[in-house]
């Protein structure tokens, strides 16, 4: 009797034995199937630009600054000129001279002849610098700002002060030499040529500085 209680004792012990063993066996099995995280994948940086010289970024603001220091001086352009005009016709309407007038106009062609040459170097500035552009949101930025004067600057120079200049000229030229003065009809031919030249020049930058916004645009 005491056998046969000490064998059924041995089959429990090895079976529990081996359950537990299966279950540790299992354990570590299903320990080693566990599926790696998934790692996030970092997002591609912002392509950005590439790097624009300082000195190119300091050419194209000289040009920008050059620019509107020459349309700021020309805003009055045209009155000055519709003034002189008034006071042609009212030399010829009052048949009396004027001892200043003929001074007027000499100042008045000396002021469009050189804004005249201010455009011609500013229009230089904006071709020199499409040789150099690069394509950048400053560069871009800073060529916009030069074609949004360039283009009320042509409009100034085409609509008022060419138009202005012409008005003055005939006036001038219907007056008597005696009274504008003897040198008046020439110079105020001087400040109607001069005004369409610096329509010229006003219309070729213009037209370079649409060019320079494209060549700069990312």
């Amino acid at each position: 009797m005491k056998k046969l209680i000490l064998a059924l004792l041995s089959v429990a012990c090895v079976s529990t034995a081996y359950s537990l063993d299966f279950s540790l066996e299992k354990m570590k099995a299903s320990s080693f199937d566990v599926k790696a995280a998934a790692v996030p994948v970092p997002a591609a940086p912002v392509k950005e630009d590439a790097q624009v010289p300082q000195d190119l970024v300091y050419k194209f603001n000289q040009a920008k600054n050059d620019l509107w220091r020459l349309e700021s001086d020309t805003t009055w352009l045209r009155s000055d000129i519709d003034r002189l005009e008034n006071t042609a016709r009212r030399i010829v309407q009052t048949n009396s001279a004027d001892a200043f007038f003929q001074h007027d106009l000499q100042r008045m062609a000396s002021d469009i002849s050189r804004y005249n040459n201010d455009a011609g170097r500013v229009r230089d500035q904006v071709k020199n610098l499409l040789q150099l552009a690069q394509k950048s949101q400053d560069l871009n930025r800073i060529a916009r700002d030069i074609d949004m004067d360039a283009r009320t600057l042509l409009n100034r120079a085409q609509f008022d002060i060419e138009n202005s200049a012409q008005r003055l000229e005939w006036a001038v030229r219907g007056a008597k030499s005696e009274l504008v003065g003897y040198n008046a009809q020439w110079q105020a031919m001087d400040i109607s040529r001069y005004s369409r030249d610096f329509t010229w020049k006003a219309r070729d930058l213009s037209f370079d500085a649409q060019s320079l916004v494209n060549q700069t645009r990312p």
